[in-house]
Parts: structure tokens; sequence; C-alpha cells
């Protein structure tokens, strides 16, 4: 009895390590963007190697950056929303992301540096 609920913790743990892992936000550079697919080409580097992956975004899915607040009297920055085709190859974005079958599919993505 005591294998079979060391066996049932073990699995629960592996799964929710999974589920955690499965919404990881990627960060990388931007290699290609597709508007007619709805796609962005990401280069990413995570320990040591650098692989490619290809971020699906939603119907409806958001891609902001954050600048300065312009209007008198207010500080700090304010998420401003873009079009995806003005994403650029160079800029880096950090992706919010859900595996969905084979496919990282997102609904967020944040510019984090426009070069």
């Amino acid at each position: 009895m005591v294998r079979i609920l060391g066996a049932v913790v073990t699995g629960a743990v592996m799964l929710a390590a999974v589920v955690v892992a499965d919404e990881a936000p990627i960060s990388g550079t931007v290699k290609a963007v597709d508007p007619a697919k709805q796609t962005v080409t990401l280069e990413v580097t995570s320990k040591g190697k650098t692989r490619q992956v290809v971020v699906y975004l939603k119907p409806g899915a958001r891609v902001v950056k954050f600048v300065r607040a312009a209007e008198p009297g207010k500080t700090g920055f304010v998420e401003q929303q873009l079009a995806l085709t003005d994403v650029k190859a160079g800029w880096i974005v950090s992706v919010e992301t859900k595996h969905e079958g084979d496919r990282e599919v997102a609904e967020l993505v944040k510019v984090v540096l426009e070069r």
C-alpha cells in the first residue's frame, strides 16, 4: 500500500511539473514574422543550446510594448498595443505560451527591446 501511495504522489508531482512547464514564457530574438499565418519565429537560447521556436498566435492575441507615459502628471510606463506587422526581426520579445498539440501557442507577446 505504501508503494502504491508513493507512486501516486510521485506521479502527481511529475504531472504538476509538466503543467507548470507547459505555461512558461519564452524569450528570444525575433527571426521572422508571418502575419498571414499569425506566427513569430524566435531564436531561443537555453542551457547553452540555441534553437528556433515557431510561436502561433491565437485569434485575438495581443502584441504590446511599454512606453513612457506622455500625459502630464503620469509617471512610469504604459502599455501600448502593436499590430503583428509592427514587430521586426532582431527585436527581443517575451511570449507567454501554452502547448497545444505539438505547437507553442500564445495569447500575449511583449516587446522587451527594439533593435
